[in-house]
């Protein structure tokens, strides 16, 4: 029961961090359903059932990272400024499919494939804190004591004063490696 509690909180961080592309391809595909005639195709229904579903997920799991309270305390040994991992995600991921014909099965198919591929290594390889969502929602990642990655909402330099302080964080794991820091539970 657990393990299936971990992938389905993986899969939905996985969801949101797509965040971007719904909006996109929501823009996208605007003017191909503006009029009610349009809406009532089966295409146009599932597109924006699927595109509803997907940014439903997204805004759940940004309601679940900013709720959720942690009490594991977490010592900071050494910390590294986020590098541009958010970027090349986006890049590399979001990019490709928005330039892909909606209109070509084949297309559509490969990006499916593209889409599930990417959700695979997402999850299996603890990708949890590429996440533009949480970026753009003051959520940044940071590497700590080598091994650990921190997903928080707080100052890079007040995490530095905690390294230097020797004060431990207070927060919650989301995987083995992945620690989530609120700035609300760690203002002492």
């Amino acid at each position: 029961m657990v393990t299936f509690k971990r992938y389905f909180v993986k899969t939905v961080m996985f969801i949101s961090s797509y965040f971007p592309l719904y909006i996109m391809l929501l823009i996208l595909h605007y003017e191909k359903y503006d009029t009610p005639c349009e809406l009532k195709q089966p295409k146009a229904i599932s597109f924006l059932i699927v595109m509803g579903i997907c940014l439903l997920v997204s805004v759940i799991s940004l309601i679940f990272l900013m709720v959720s309270r942690g009490t594991k305390s977490l010592q900071i040994y050494e910390i590294e400024r986020p590098d541009d991992t958010i970027i090349s995600y986006m890049m590399t991921y979001i990019i490709p499919i928005l330039t892909t014909n909606a209109l070509d099965k084949g297309e559509v198919i490969v990006n499916i494939i593209l889409f599930l591929l990417i959700g695979y290594l997402y999850i299996k390889l603890n990708l949890l804190y590429l996440n533009p969502l949480w970026s753009m929602a003051g959520y940044l990642s940071y590497r700590i004591n080598s091994d650990t990655m921190i997903i928080t909402n707080i100052d890079y330099l007040k995490l530095k004063n905690a390294k230097i302080n020797d004060i431990k964080v207070k927060g919650f794991y989301i995987a083995n490696d992945i620690f989530v820091a609120q700035k609300k539970d760690n203002e002492n």
